[in-house]
């Protein structure tokens, strides 16, 4: 199990050459909530933003590397529709999350995935600095995948597991 705040900023490798080719600046999710890999800027005087599919990287804990320099893709338009921790048009940090009884949660700062399965697994959620100092983010593990919303996430209140980490 891998958190979003782990990997986002790690280098990203070419395994054959040992060149670094970039730094991961998100992940991406389709709109059945699987991990379809990361957005990476690329290194040199202009930053471009390119994406590795999850299938030719492999997530290590320092460092991610890719087999072949060339599954590092432009940005296309299905691409850019796909869901981001920090970027896109529905980006989750920062994202209301409810349950369907109507409790409002608090708000996504983190996202748990399963990189081998590719599954969303976890939110961590904030209800705020001081509440976060004084008692700890919350866990959210959903057993049905949640309603992203353009506003708001919503989970089956009857479909959740809420613990304090």
């Amino acid at each position: 199990m891998r958190n979003s705040q782990e990997v986002i900023g790690l280098s990203v490798i070419h395994l054959k050459s040992g060149k670094k080719m970039g730094t991961v600046t998100d992940l991406l999710f389709n709109e059945q909530q699987k991990f379809q890999g990361i957005l990476l800027e690329t290194d040199g005087f202009f930053h471009k933003r390119k994406f590795a599919p999850a299938d030719h990287i492999q997530i290590g804990q320092d460092a991610v590397m890719i087999q072949h320099g060339d599954a590092i893709q432009p940005l296309r338009s299905e691409i850019e529709s796909y869901t981001g921790i920090l970027s896109g048009k529905k980006k989750l940090r920062g994202q209301a999350f409810m349950l369907s009884d109507g409790r409002e949660i608090g708000l996504i700062e983190n996202v748990y995935f399963m990189e081998e399965l590719g599954t969303l697994i976890g939110y961590e959620v904030s209800e705020g600095l001081i509440h976060d100092f004084r008692y700890g983010r919350k866990l959210v593990q959903a057993t049905e995948p949640l309603l992203w919303g353009d506003d708001v996430c919503i989970a089956s209140a009857d479909h959740v597991r809420i613990k304090d980490k």
